[in-house]
C-alpha cells in the first residue's frame, strides 16, 4: 500500500467513525482554539494600548510625589521652573487636577464636572484639539485670568451646543466658594488614553473636564502646591539617563531623598510590554495543557481502534504488509486527525477571539482588533500534527508488532 492509499485509507476510517472522531478532537479542537484566541486578543488589546500612547512622545518623562512626609515634599511651579532650566529639558508642563466642581449657567447647576489647571505647554502632556476658540496662553497663566476651555461634552450639556465661546459659567469648588469665568474654548475631543490620564498617580480623566490656568486653579482651590509636571527633552538625550538626572535634582532641591517618582516612558512601555507578553504566555501555555489531554484522548481512541482492527491487521500482515505499513497506516490516522482538529480549532479560535474583541471594543472605548499571524496559523498546525505524531507512534508501534497468526485468530 503506498503513501497515498495509507492517506485514503486513514481519511475513511476517520469519517466511518464521525461521533468517535468527532470527541477524539475535541481536547485538540479546544487546545488550538483557546491558544489562538488568547494570543490573537492578547496581541489585539497590546496594540490597541499602543495606538493609544502613539501620541505620546517616547521621550517625555513624568514627575509626581512618591510619598508625601512633610509639606515640603509637594512639589512647587518653581521646582519645575528650575528643571525647565536644564540643558536637556525642551519644556516642562504642570498639571493640577480637582475633582468636585459644580457648573453652573445663571445660577443653574448644570453638571459636575473635573478641573485641570494647565500651562500653555500642555502638548507636552497631551495633543489637545480646540474645536472653536482657543487654548491658554502664557499670558492667561501670568495674570491669573478667569478663563476656562471645556471638553465638548460639558458645552453641550450646559449651553445645549458646541460653541459657548464669550458665554460666562460659574464654577463652585468643592468647598463652596463661587467664581466666574469665561469661556476662550471648546475641545474637540481629548484623548483619555494618554498622559493626562496616567498623570498624578494615574489619577482617572475622563469625560466633564474643563480647563483652567494653573495658577487660576491654585487660588479657586487655595493651594500653591502642583500635583504632577511633565518634561519633554530635546533631541538625542536618553530619557532614562535623564530621568535618574533630574531626580537627583529634585532630591538636591528638596533635600529629600527618594520621595519623588520621576519616570522615563521609555522604559515604562518597554515594561507594560514585557509584562503583557508574559501574561498573555503563561494564559496561553494554560490554555496549550489542554492540547496535552486531547493527545493522551487520540492515545487512547488509537489503542481501542488498533484492538478493534486486529483482524484487519493480520490479513493485511498475512498479505505481505511490513510493520513499517502497519505503523505509517496508523501514525498517518492519528496526523490527520489531530490535523483536522487543529483546523477547526483555528477557526474556533479565529471567530472567537473577533467576537471577544468587539466586546472590548465596546468595553474600552478604543479599538481592538485581534490579530493572527501566517506564522500563528502555521506553527498551530504544525504542533497539532506532532501530537498526533507524538500520541500515534506507540499505538502504531503496539499495531505493527501483532503477530499476524495471533491477529487472525482474534475475535
Amino acid at each position: 500500500m503506498n503513501f497515498l492509499e495509507n492517506i485514503k485509507t486513514a481519511i475513511s476510517n476517520i469519517f466511518g467513525y464521525k461521533m468517535r472522531s468527532t470527541l477524539t478532537m475535541l481536547g485538540i479542537i479546544i487546545g488550538i482554539s483557546s491558544v489562538i484566541m488568547i494570543n490573537s486578543t492578547g496581541e489585539g488589546v497590546r496594540e490597541s494600548i499602543f495606538d493609544a500612547m502613539d501620541g505620546i512622545n517616547s521621550s517625555f518623562i513624568q514627575v509626581y510625589p512618591r510619598t508625601i512626609i512633610e509639606e515640603t515634599d509637594r512639589l512647587m511651579p518653581e521646582d519645575a521652573y528650575i528643571i525647565g532650566t536644564m540643558d536637556m529639558v525642551d519644556r516642562v508642563s504642570i498639571l493640577i487636577e480637582q475633582n468636585g466642581f459644580e457648573i453652573e449657567r445663571r445660577d443653574e447647576t448644570a453638571r459636575r464636572g473635573t478641573g485641570v489647571g494647565l500651562d500653555q505647554n500642555v502638548t507636552v502632556l497631551e495633543d489637545v484639539n480646540i474645536a472653536i476658540g482657543r487654548f491658554i496662553t502664557e499670558e492667561d497663566v501670568f495674570n491669573r485670568s478667569r478663563v476656562t476651555v471645556l471638553q465638548a461634552d460639558v458645552s453641550f450639556e450646559v449651553f445645549g451646543r458646541l460653541n459657548s465661546v464669550g458665554e460666562r459659567i460659574t464654577l463652585t469648588n468643592p468647598w463652596g466658594v463661587r467664581e466666574e469665568f469665561t469661556i476662550i474654548g471648546v475641545l474637540e475631543e481629548l484623548n483619555v488614553d494618554g498622559m493626562m490620564a496616567m498623570a498624578s498617580d494615574a489619577t482617572p480623566m475622563g469625560r466633564g473636564m474643563f480647563f483652567l490656568p494653573y495658577t487660576t486653579m491654585q487660588d479657586i482651590i487655595g493651594i500653591s502646591h502642583i500635583d504632577f509636571f511633565g518634561v519633554a527633552l530635546h533631541d538625542g538625550y536618553s530619557s532614562v539617563e535623564s530621568a535618574e538626572i533630574i531626580s537627583n535634582v529634585l532630591d538636591m532641591i528638596k533635600g529629600t531623598e527618594d520621595r519623588y517618582v520621576v519616570e522615563s516612558l521609555e522604559v515604562m512601555f518597554e515594561q507594560i510590554d514585557v509584562v503583557f507578553s508574559a501574561v498573555t504566555g503563561f494564559v496561553a501555555l494554560v490554555a496549550g495543557i489542554s492540547l496535552f489531554v486531547g493527545g493522551v484522548g487520540v492515545m487512547n481512541i488509537m489503542l481501542v481502534t488498533v484492538k478493534e482492527r486486529t483482524r484487519e491487521i493480520g490479513i493485511r500482515k498475512s498479505l505481505g504488509a511490513t510493520n513499517n505499513n502497519i505503523r505509517l497506516q496508523f501514525v498517518l490516522e492519528a496526523i490527520i486527525l489531530c490535523f483536522i482538529g487543529g483546523a477547526i480549532g483555528i477557526t474556533l479560535g479565529l471567530l472567537s477571539a473577533m467576537g471577544i474583541g468587539v466586546l472590548l471594543t465596546g468595553f474600552m472605548g478604543t479599538d481592538v482588533s485581534p490579530f493572527v499571524g501566517a506564522f500563528d496559523v502555521a506553527f498551530a498546525f504544525i504542533v497539532s500534527s506532532l501530537v498526533g505524531v507524538v500520541f500515534g507512534v506507540y499505538p502504531a508501534n503496539k499495531a505493527a508488532k501483532l503477530d499476524p497468526i495471533e491477529a487472525l485468530r482474534y475475535e
